[in-house]
């Protein structure tokens, strides 16, 4: 007998995870940012206020939006940690579909995914990364998904795959692909319509994570300690002065909080620029996809001048590749696996009552 089991698409990002499923045919997405501190939380006062409190081996952990106590996640080692598990079964949470079997597609950045000596598989990190999500992890109070299958995807590429197709790019075209993270830069040169994959390139210490480490000091010398989510919405948000005025408690570091905070965006574009220069001279188009991609486009178009409108930021950067890895497997919104194999995949979830 066949358990069937709902698919779900996750590019879990260290500082976001996106989703994306189908239901219908209707292609849907959800954005859910990591901040995550030990311990748990008390109850809400607000009855529909719902509180995440979780417990993954002997460790409590609650998801706290706001908390300057969050834990770090811009760093490769979360790929395999805690809070990477954490962050996937929060994220679907999100997603207001009835907790259940699922089936889920996840990613690795390329530096991960694929040896750098030889451009092939890791497949010792891959299985790592398989393994991390399939762990026990309880939610108080609650139920969680029940991940039976896991498949790991290289970031960034598949991202622009309908990009592509409806460019009407030729055979001969080279398209740079720059995916810029919270943690990590991949980039890669795709040949066609993704007839072939001519060459990977990925750096661990480039990421917005240096923009948001110092927006958080910069907050924290204005008596306004935030978490790496706040910080990262004032970068986001920094062209609002009615919430940066609320989440600034001494007004007048302002000028100094947004100086540093666009000086570090003009550094973190002319690096990309850089790397991207150093790898890929002269491709006939670039794309920029990931959560950071609107803070470098201007330094991008800047450096790959000659190529004017085929500097392209790709629509909805942040979502594009897990919406792109869902409709690349999206052979059927669900998918059907033998009992025997669910019972060697998957594993138990407790709900603590409490």
């Amino acid at each position: 007998m066949n358990k069937v089991v709902r698919k779900f698409a996750v590019d879990d990002g260290s500082t976001n995870v996106k989703v994306s499923w189908l239901d219908n045919g209707k292609l849907n997405t959800i954005i859910s940012p990591n901040s995550f501190r030990t311990n748990w939380k008390s109850a809400a006062l607000r009855k529909d206020k719902k509180i995440y409190n979780y417990t993954v081996g002997t460790s409590k952990y609650t998801y706290d939006a706001t908390s300057d106590k969050a834990l770090e996640t811009t760093h490769v080692d979360y790929q395999y940690d805690d809070l990477n598990l954490l962050s996937v079964h929060h994220a679907l949470l999100q997603t207001g579909i009835e907790p259940g079997p699922v089936a889920l597609v996840v990613t690795l950045p390329i530096t991960e995914y694929y040896n750098a000596e030889d451009c092939q598989k890791n497949e010792e990190k891959i299985a790592r990364k398989r393994a991390n999500l399939m762990r026990d992890i309880s939610l108080n109070k609650g139920n969680l998904f029940e991940i039976v299958d896991v498949e790991v995807m290289p970031e960034s590429l598949p991202a622009v795959l309908s990009t592509l197709s409806l460019s009407n790019v030729s055979a001969f075209n080279r398209s740079l692909v720059i995916d810029i993270g919270g943690t990590t830069l991949d980039m890669g040169v795709v040949v066609g319509e993704f007839d072939d994959v001519s060459a990977i390139y990925g750096n661990n210490e480039i990421g917005v994570s240096m923009v948001t480490d110092v927006a958080r000091k910069s907050l924290a010398v204005a008596d306004s300690d935030a978490s790496y989510l706040v910080a990262n919405e004032l970068i986001k948000r920094r062209g609002d002065e009615g919430f940066v005025t609320e989440v600034v408690n001494d007004e007048t570091q302002i000028p100094m909080i947004l100086e540093k905070i666009n000086t570090k965006i003009e550094e973190l574009g002319k690096q990309v620029a850089y790397e991207a220069k150093k790898f890929a001279k002269n491709p006939n188009r670039v794309y920029l996809v990931g959560g950071g991609a609107s803070l470098i486009y201007p330094a991008i178009k800047n450096a790959y001048a000659t190529l004017g409108e085929k500097v392209v930021l790709v629509e909805q950067p942040q979502e594009a590749l897990a919406r792109e890895l869902c409709l690349y497997h999206a052979d059927g919104e669900t998918i059907s696996i033998p009992d025997q194999e669910v019972d060697v995949y998957a594993r138990p979830v407790e709900v603590v009552n409490g």
